[in-house]
């Protein structure tokens, strides 16, 4: 499913040593469909780590991140975990 390029190795390489050190936050820039994404997921993949793609956007708000109460399917009000609860809860 992925091409590793030499140049993705050594994207790939980075990235994996920069998470295993722990010691700063890890900012990916880039343009949109540079593969961002995909190096993560795959690095992911290759560590057995779980893999969760939450897509920021200028209507992100906090509640995709934190959750809200939805109506059930009986009218009842339940609270639905956002995507950085779950992500937490899940390791």
């Amino acid at each position: 499913r992925y091409v590793v390029t030499p140049g993705v190795k050594t994207h790939l390489s980075s990235l994996a040593r920069a998470a295993l050190l722990r010691r700063h936050p890890i900012l990916l820039q880039g343009p949109t469909s540079s593969g961002k994404t995909s190096l993560v997921e795959y690095l992911a993949q290759r560590t057995g780590h779980r893999f969760m793609r939450i897509n920021n956007h200028e209507h992100t708000d906090l509640q995709e991140y934190l959750g809200s109460y939805v109506t059930d399917a009986n009218g009842n009000l339940s609270f639905q975990e956002g995507a950085l609860v779950q992500a937490v809860r899940r390791g």
